[in-house]
């Protein structure tokens, strides 16, 4: 694992180099993209999420498969759910879809969820009674629970290496191509 991120840490220095050289895309700005697959690695990386909710209910959050929505410049994110009661120590599976947006945070150097919205929540042989209360509930939840969440966190020297270029990480579109982070000219 510690020898994939210091390939990915290196390969994003390279990128960002061969970008900032010279290399641009069809519109001329400078640009970096992630694949549809590089976003649902990070994801799983940063993952499991697991919240206490009012010290009933254990949520556990995994299993990311991203899909590019292009369109509507977000992602769409299928989640495995995974909520034990406390009480009874009973749990309770089930899949979660989302759609969301994405953001570059320059204090915290990082990509970050936004505007979440909860799509679909499905729990698995959930009595029939919670159903529909779990569902609404669980739904405003997992909004508050996945909205600003990181997505990647730059690392400094990737950030060191753009910044002696004249650059830093800037706006971030999804294309057809993966999600696009516009190399932004720093502010002096």
């Amino acid at each position: 694992m510690k020898l994939f991120l210091a390939q990915r840490g290196l390969a994003f220095a390279m990128l960002a180099t061969l970008l900032m050289v010279g290399c641009a895309s069809i519109d001329g700005e400078r640009t970096m993209t992630f694949s549809e697959a590089e976003i649902s690695r990070l994801l799983a990386e940063r993952g499991p999420m697991q919240r206490r909710l009012l010290e009933v209910l254990d949520v556990r959050v995994d299993s990311p498969r991203v899909r590019l929505l292009p369109f509507s410049n977000r992602l769409s994110t299928e989640l495995a759910v995974a909520t034990t009661e406390r009480m009874s120590g009973k749990t309770y599976r089930g899949r979660m879809s989302v759609d969301y947006g994405l953001r570059y945070d320059d204090l915290a150097k990082a990509m970050r969820m936004t505007q979440v919205k909860v799509n679909e929540l499905h729990i698995d042989d959930l009595p029939s009674p919670k159903e529909s209360g779990i569902s609404r509930l669980g739904t405003l939840i997992a909004e508050q629970m996945l909205e600003d969440a990181v997505v990647y966190r730059f690392k400094p020297s990737d950030l060191k290496t753009a910044e002696g270029r004249g650059v830093k990480p800037g706006e971030i579109s999804i294309t057809s191509k993966g999600v696009q982070i516009t190399l932004a000219p720093l502010e002096r």
